[in-house]
């Protein structure tokens, strides 16, 4: 008999999991909602693993970032006295926190004449959808350069506007920035992590690197692009491409990293070399002409907000109503992503000189 290719992963799992239930009648029913449960708190805990390289998770609605930590050693004589001098406080960022709904809806009927086994299939696009809109979020929380305000209307309408708005990565809107690791001082008014190039030439890519380590950062520096930039990427002068492992090696090759080898199980979402003083990863959801620079190993650049509620956190069945011969389910998560560590991170556009917001495309 052929053989059936493959792994077993949680989706898999929580499908055989509802196969082994024959209806939706009586205790069989509660081994439904059990299984659902499972299947929610299994896709929850996968979820933040997957977004654990770019968001805290938190509750919180605003915080106070950096501050200006400056100032100049004054010369005097003997009996002089210099000025006293006061550092700047920091800014507050604020984030957003919004619910999503996915409804799924049956019939009297489809629940006698369907199996359980049926529920897994509509209950994973759901679970399909709330990876949608989580990397949606994200993706807007990068690569949209204007601060902006939001009501909070799921806990008391109070407005996050002006000097406590949502802010983006530093983008000279005249916000203090902390001093660099050698004593640098930054102009609030000008410094952005906003970067334009006129070419996808590999200037522009340092310079999204640069700005991310000149504030410090360098433990594990990452650069993000598209899989649509990879072969441009991969021309670049300086470029350490990561080596396929199916080749044997007899010699020392000029330009290329030993260690590690390139990851060929996934080829939209890998590291594929060095550049400068980051690690040049491909990603699937980052738009073509794009980059964006982090350091993985230092604070992370965004904040995902969540409900401080146990109850309230993840994707989850909110409830249900049945109106015969109709059964509505629906599933919820309260979430926002905005930008937290405003300087570890850096967005680079490579189609003009000025940066220029991309179209993201709501799911």
């Amino acid at each position: 008999m052929p053989v059936k290719v493959g792994a077993f992963d949680v989706q898999s799992t929580f499908a055989a999991r509802m196969a082994a239930i024959p209806n939706f009648q009586g205790q069989n029913m509660e081994r439904v909602l059990q299984s659902m449960a499972q299947e929610l708190d299994a896709h929850n805990g996968i979820m933040l693993q997957a977004m654990g390289d770019l968001c805290e998770i938190t509750s919180d609605r605003l915080r106070v970032y950096g501050a200006v930590s400056g100032g100049s050693m004054i010369k005097v004589d003997e009996y002089g006295r210099g000025p006293t001098q006061v550092a700047l406080p920091g800014d507050t960022a604020g984030f957003p926190l919004d619910k999503y709904q996915y409804a799924v809806g049956f019939t009297d009927t489809w629940l006698k004449v369907h199996s359980p086994e049926d529920l897994a299939v509509k209950i994973q696009g759901a679970e399909v959808a709330d990876k949608k809109a989580v990397l949606y979020e994200i993706k807007r929380a990068i690569f949209l350069s204007a601060n902006y305000s939001a009501t909070d209307h799921l806990v008391d309408n109070t407005v996050i506007n002006g000097t406590n708005g949502i802010k983006r990565l530093m983008n000279a809107d005249s916000s203090s920035i902390p001093t660099g690791p050698n004593g640098e001082a930054f102009d609030g008014s000008t410094h952005t992590h906003y970067n334009g190039s006129a070419t996808n030439v590999v200037a522009g890519h340092l310079a999204n690197i640069t700005d991310v380590v000149e504030h410090g950062f360098g433990g594990s520096v990452r650069h993000y692009i598209s899989t649509t930039d990879e072969a441009t990427v991969r021309g670049f002068a300086g470029f350490s491409p990561y080596i396929d492992p199916r080749l044997v090696l007899g010699a020392v090759v000029a330009n290329q990293v030993q260690s590690p080898r390139l990851d060929i199980t996934r080829l939209d979402n890998r590291a594929i070399g060095i550049l400068g003083a980051a690690e040049v990863w491909v990603k699937p959801w980052i738009p073509a002409t794009y980059s964006f620079t982090f350091d993985a190993a230092g604070p992370k650049p965004l904040l995902f907000r969540q409900r401080v509620q146990d109850a309230l956190q993840g994707l989850r069945l909110a409830g249900e109503i049945p109106v015969y011969p109709l059964i509505a389910q629906y599933m919820e998560r309260e979430f926002g992503v905005a930008v937290w560590n405003r300087l570890n991170g850096a967005a680079g556009y490579y189609g003009n000189a000025t940066y220029a917001d991309p179209t993201i495309a709501q799911p």
